[in-house]
């Protein structure tokens, strides 16, 4: 803009930026901050999209753990089974026949 001399206008035409202003807003920030601050950025923090995303994902996770905590008392109760089972074979095999 400066080497070419062309205009806020002019110079938001040619990038096909609606407002001017957004130009003029652009090369005070550089002037007076530096082009770093033209990397910040700007509006709202970005920490109400991390909380939507961490429920999500605590969501997630807690589907997770509950169908796991669901076959896990399924496994259980197989196992309780199965050793009332055995514990009962081992009781027959151990009382002698009144034959």
């Amino acid at each position: 803009m400066k080497t070419n001399k062309a205009s806020y206008p002019k110079t938001a035409l040619y990038f096909n930026i609606s407002n001017a202003g957004t130009i003029w807003q652009w090369q005070h920030i550089w002037e007076t901050e530096g082009a770093d601050a033209l990397y910040r950025s700007k509006g709202r923090q970005t920490i109400m999209s991390a909380d939507k995303q961490s429920k999500k994902q605590q969501q997630t996770e807690l589907e997770r753990l509950r169908e796991e905590n669901e076959l896990l008392q399924i496994e259980n109760e197989y196992l309780k089974k199965l050793r009332a089972l055995v514990q009962e074979e081992e009781n027959n095999k151990r009382k002698p026949s009144k034959n």
